[in-house]
């Protein structure tokens, strides 16, 4: 672009319009940790820490973030989603199983908590691994999805 030919007027113009889009894009690459941090935080300052058993979030605020662990019917539990507001068990969490533990069972995921490479589940009395990501089939639904891991 050849700038040479234009006015102080014109050029002050294209800076500012530079500017304006350097932090929009700035935004849009820093706002999302923020939100998380703000969330994390108001969770924090109501006494809401990791591990506790789950309640039933009011709104996206003191919603639970990606990777929160929460108790919930006799397990453990971590969100797949930020702003989580689902019920564990039901949708965009994934159980939490002891080491040495068996996998969980297979259950049916929806978009939000696919399996991906590697995770693990029991189903049908196997143990099988994902060998893709955003993996929402059965291993008999999609074997070529699934591989059965060795006793």
């Amino acid at each position: 672009m050849d700038v040479t030919n234009l006015t102080d007027e014109e050029l002050d113009q294209i800076l500012t319009e530079v500017y304006a889009e350097q932090a929009r894009r700035s935004s849009l690459t820093t706002i999302p940790d923020r939100i998380n941090e703000l969330n994390i935080g108001y969770l924090a300052a109501q006494g809401t820490v990791p591990g506790q058993d789950w309640r039933q979030p009011t709104g996206p605020f003191d919603a639970y973030p990606v990777d929160w662990e929460v108790l919930h019917n006799g397990k453990t539990w971590v969100s797949t989603i930020p702003f989580n507001v689902w019920e564990p068990g039901i949708s965009s969490w994934r159980e939490v199983v002891p080491e040495g533990a068996p996998p969980p069972d297979w259950v049916q995921p929806d978009s939000t908590n696919p399996y991906m490479i590697g995770d693990k589940v029991t189903f049908e009395g196997q143990i099988w691994e994902s060998l893709i990501d955003n993996n929402v089939w059965s291993p008999t639904g999609y074997p070529q999805g699934w591989a059965v891991v060795p006793a």
